[in-house]
């Protein structure tokens, strides 16, 4: 439960710190006091996104802190696998900082976490129903909410696993029958791109290599004069007989000093060098020659490759590459036909697994809303609506086309509407076209009142749940706000002096104006106050001992 709550430089509250107790508290006070800031500041703390606009003027930061006390194991379990340390006490606190500059920060017993984090933690912790809600609750899209249970949840998630196996045997079923056909329109061509590569007899360093013989041929002229150059200069100078007679006269200086002995094996390896050197130089003249047939050849070549590479947008290497990948798929497309039978063999065992599983959950829903029509019919009657007929109608939904993934969603195969008539004799209609604010509250109530047994939760808040009622169907209102606050904790806004006095706990909220600022300012009342706000509530403009007496007697009612 919400034990302790404390909203720093939010809106027109100031500095406020509110102990919440068990049972039933009621929050009371004028129009614009800050009433529902009191609940927009928990809803904060429960996942509601924050806006700048919030924080106080004159601040830089607002500040919301809650106390949780007592929470569900499962809460325990969500703490520790978001690495958020539990507290001896057994409480657990929320700290939410709203910047001026926009940024929101969040921590749980000092940890940061992510509104994931946040909202999978707050949604076990309490329910808030707004003015706003009844609105938002009476979509379709909430519909299945209303009736689903830890049970059908279950096969919720099991459906789920298996519509994602459906999807993506459907989706490797479809990409190969695309595939089938894009490849027997382009089979053919396909045929003829790889008879070309092959008959190009490509090969990777080719081209580098005819680049390289091209360069040699257009430089013959040049080459063939520095050759014969150097063969003129080793003749006309006479270098290897130099080196001989030079080697001699070292042999006979090692004879007298042996320091020349080295210098000989030099020399004679200098000669042996040049002289090899001179035969390589002439035996590249006497065969050197310009082939222009060959020079034309590469040419050519080079030009095939040229244009081969333009029309396919492609490398020599990637041609290459290309031509075995083409060749694959001229393979690959006669057994295209027998894994497009496996494919289907697939899609049709997943999706009677899965139109299995959806018919199994759309049936455990039905018992579902069968037990929740009864049970919100039973507490409507409580609630001075005993005429009542309702119906939570499925869409019929027709399995007959397993390629068609369309009537599978997320949520399963069932589409609702609630349908309702509130006298005998009149039709059922849709709830949102035939249900006044009063009639809707106390469905709204009715169904909170179920959804609370589902979700077990320690905390539930109602904003003027008891909104365009009065009387006896007041009183039948806070009678079940009783029954519900013997066993959870709940917090309720109200306008009417019965439901005001049939609080464990009453806090009455006002505005005051200090320092030249408008703030909101909480008082937990005793009953010698409460019996004042209740009496005030009842006739604001008489103050007599009669009214006075009539709140006392209000208030003894409910003990």
């Amino acid at each position: 439960m919400l034990s302790m709550l404390t909203v720093q430089n939010f809106a027109i509250i100031d500095n406020i710190e509110i102990d919440f107790k068990p049972g039933l508290t009621i929050l009371t006070g004028e129009t614009g006091a800050g009433k529902s800031l009191i609940i927009d500041a928990i809803g904060l703390l429960l996942g509601d996104r924050a806006s700048s606009t919030m924080v106080r003027s004159g601040y830089q930061k607002a500040i919301i802190e809650g106390v949780f006390s007592d929470y569900s194991d499962k809460i325990s379990e969500l703490l520790q696998s978001f690495g958020i340390d539990k507290t001896p006490d057994r409480e657990l606190t929320i700290r939410k900082e709203i910047a001026l500059t926009g940024k929101t920060t969040t921590r749980i017993n000092g940890i940061l976490v992510t509104v994931n984090e946040l909202n999978a933690i707050a949604g076990l912790l309490a329910d808030i129903h707004t003015q706003d809600d009844t609105k938002k609750m009476f979509q379709t899209i909430h519909y299945l909410d209303f009736i689903e249970t830890e049970e059908s949840k279950q096969i919720l998630r099991e459906y789920q696993n298996l519509l994602s196996k459906y999807l993506e045997a459907l989706k490797r079923y479809r990409s190969l029958k695309k595939r089938a056909a894009e490849d027997a329109n382009q089979l053919e061509f396909m045929r003829f791109q790889v008879t070309e590569l092959i008959n190009a007899k490509l090969s990777e360093n080719e081209e580098t290599d005819l680049e390289q013989e091209l360069y040699i041929l257009n430089n013959f002229e040049n080459i063939f004069k520095n050759l014969a150059s150097i063969k003129k200069l080793l003749e006309e100078n006479n270098i290897t007989g130099s080196l001989f007679e030079i080697g001699s006269i070292l042999q006979k200086l090692s004879k007298i000093d042996n320091r020349f002995s080295e210098h000989v094996t030099q020399i004679d390896n200098a000669y042996y060098e040049i002289d090899d050197f001179a035969g390589f130089i002439s035996s590249e003249l006497s065969h050197l020659s310009f082939d222009e047939k060959r020079l034309n050849q590469i040419n050519e070549r080079l030009q095939f490759l040229k244009d081969l590479k333009r029309r396919y947008r492609k490398t020599i290497p990637e041609l290459i590459g290309f031509q075995t990948e083409l060749s694959n798929r001229i393979n690959e497309f006669a057994q295209l036909d027998d894994f497009l039978v496996d494919a289907e063999k697939d899609v049709k065992i997943a999706y009677d697994k899965l139109v299995e599983v959806a018919i199994a959950l759309s049936s455990k829903r039905k018992e579902n809303a069968l037990k929740l029509e009864q049970a919100i019919k039973d507490t409507l009657a409580e609630l001075y609506l005993v005429h009542v007929q309702m119906e939570i109608c499925f869409k019929d939904v027709v399995f007959s086309d397993m390629f068609n993934s369309a009537v599978f969603h997320s949520h399963g195969t069932d589409n609702l509407e609630i349908l309702i008539s509130f006298n005998v004799g009149e039709p059922l209609r849709d709830i949102t076209k035939v249900a006044s604010g009063g009639e809707m509250s106390r469905i709204m109530l009715a169904l909170k009142t179920h959804l609370l047994k589902n979700m077990k939760l320690a905390t539930m808040i109602f904003d003027e749940i008891d909104q365009g009622v009065s009387g006896a169907v007041a009183s039948a209102i806070a009678k079940k706000l009783i029954t519900i606050s013997k066993d959870t904790q709940v917090l309720a806004i109200t306008h009417l002096p019965i439901v005001a006095s049939s609080a464990d706990h009453h806090i009455f909220i006002s505005k005051k104006t200090i320092g030249g600022r408008t703030v909101t300012v909480l008082e937990e009342l005793t009953m010698e106050r409460r019996i004042q706000e209740i009496a005030q509530m009842l006739s604001p403009d008489v103050q007599d001992d009669s009214v006075l007496a009539l709140a006392k007697d209000m208030i003894n009612h409910w003990k």
